[in-house]
């Protein structure tokens, strides 16, 4: 986290604000990766700006109030709608992409007892190819054949953010 003033000094109760207010993005469970955060006099207008990079992705909220207190909390308020947006279109069903890679296969579905069966020809992928095909969304999946050991493999994002590699034993 940075916090940078522009024609204003950062002093420790400011930073402490500001730090107990980003502490509330914590219960979003998402993975920030930095945090900028530009504080500025203009006159009467104070202004705050809070920058940060959300898997990947740049989001940007900017305030600007008689008071310095209160633009803080509006930019961070604002940052924290847009975090809450973006994880409920993540989390939502319409809003998930669904992708099944196979080698020229076709996908043939059909029920038997209420379950739906869906056959296809897996694609031969290196674990390298398998980790680029996967999605960044939480319970993404990728299921294929190993191509050094031929073995069905399947290479889940966990919620973290990091990946599983399920190797069924036969």
């Amino acid at each position: 986290m940075q916090i940078t003033g522009r024609q204003l000094v950062i002093t420790p109760a400011i930073r402490r604000h500001v730090e107990s207010r980003l502490a509330r993005l914590d219960r979003y469970d998402v993975r920030i990766a930095h945090i900028t955060v530009i504080l500025g006099v203009n006159k009467l207008q104070h202004t705050a700006e809070v920058v940060c990079t959300l898997q990947g992705k740049r989001v940007l909220a900017k305030v600007s109030t008689h008071e310095m207190y209160a633009s803080i909390d509006q930019a961070i308020a604002r940052l924290e709608a847009q975090i809450r947006k973006r994880k409920e279109r993540l989390v939502d069903r319409k809003g998930m992409r669904k992708r099944v890679y196979s080698s020229g296969g076709h996908s043939v579905s059909e029920s038997i007892d209420g379950i739906d069966v869906i056959r296809l020809s897996l694609s031969t992928l290196s674990l390298d190819e398998a980790k680029r095909r996967l999605e960044s969304a939480p319970g993404s999946l990728v299921v294929f054949a190993s191509s050094t050991s031929g073995k069905l493999q399947i290479l889940k994002r966990l919620e973290n953010g990091r990946m599983a590699l399920i190797d069924p034993s036969q």
